[in-house]
């Protein structure tokens, strides 16, 4: 366990902003504020596939932290995962789980391996999307190689009344394989 994310994507200061405040440009805006499953929705363009990066249980970032509340030592289950459409990255995705918000029926969020989180989330009961934020994201924050900054959304969850938070960054290639 270590007391810092080994993640270059919490390295600077990045800033996640509430999405109403922002202008985000077309179509990227229906991609940030899409409430249903993401996982869901890239199924119906291709093969559905997640590579995981790393799990490991560690401190929150301190902004992490302060969004689910938790105080400034509690530990948490980190995934950084790609998630794929026939085999090409579309999505990085961070989640962040509480150790307290994967007990009793939560357990199964903390044994995702290959699958998609997502897919649990909204397995019923459905977990509620009470906040997003919205950042442009740097592309040395992403574990692929971008040229250019890319879109993501931050969502602060409630599965079961215990809070879970998920940032997703949208990678350009989700553009071509969507509006093909």
């Amino acid at each position: 366990m270590t007391n810092r994310s080994l993640s270059p994507f919490l390295d600077a200061d990045l800033v996640w902003q509430p999405l109403a405040r922002l202008s985000v440009p077309s179509p990227w805006a229906d991609w940030l504020a899409d409430e249903g499953s993401l996982t869901q929705r890239l199924q119906r363009y291709g093969k559905f596939s997640v590579q995981p990066l790393s799990q490991r249980v560690a401190r929150p970032s301190s902004a992490e932290a302060m969004l689910l509340g938790l105080p400034s030592r509690q530990l948490a289950l980190i995934r950084e995962v790609l998630l794929l459409l026939d085999g090409q990255p579309m999505v990085f995705a961070r989640s962040v789980l509480p150790l307290p918000s994967m007990s009793g029926a939560n357990r199964v969020l903390g044994h995702m391996a290959g699958r998609s989180l997502g897919a649990e989330l909204f397995r019923l009961p459905r977990a509620r999307r009470e906040q997003v934020w919205a950042a442009l994201v740097s592309p040395t924050r992403l574990p692929v190689p971008v040229a250019a900054s890319c879109w993501g959304r931050q969502s602060l969850f409630s599965k079961r009344s215990k809070p879970l938070l998920v940032a997703e960054v949208f990678l350009p290639a989700l553009l071509q394989a969507t509006t093909a």
